[in-house]
């Protein structure tokens, strides 16, 4: 039986799988991947921003799924949201590194993922 690791990595970017979940990648399905990575739109980032901000995963789960899903090779962005979305997950990164993350900041990232508009612009308005 064959793995179909694009499905198992759509299904980790959507939240109905966990990274952990996914067997050991193949060389020629990672190839494959590497080649044509999974698409990341606003839409996918605002859904586990909404998660979170439901308390349906934790700012652990949240942080763990934009390293996974920035950090690999494995996905990329739709041009059209690219800016948004890589200043978004920045954004979220100097949380991290600050310590917390809150409720206002995740609201704020959505904002700027629903009105496609720079996330760091936004947050340097509210100062």
């Amino acid at each position: 039986m064959s793995i179909n690791y694009r499905e198992l990595l759509e299904k980790v970017r959507d939240l109905k799988i966990k990274k952990d979940d996914i067997p050991p990648l193949k060389y020629e399905s990672e190839i494959d991947l590497l080649e044509t990575p999974i698409i990341l739109t606003r839409q996918h980032l605002m859904n586990v921003l909404k998660r979170f901000m439901q308390e349906r995963i934790s700012g652990e789960d949240l942080l763990n799924w934009i390293h996974f899903v920035w950090f690999t090779d494995f996905f990329t962005c739709a041009d059209e949201d690219m800016n948004c979305i890589s200043g978004v997950i920045h954004l979220l990164e100097e949380l991290e590194e600050e310590g917390e993350l809150l409720p206002e900041d995740v609201a704020h990232c959505l904002y700027t993922l629903e009105h496609n508009i720079e996330a760091q612009r936004l947050f340097d308005d509210s100062l």
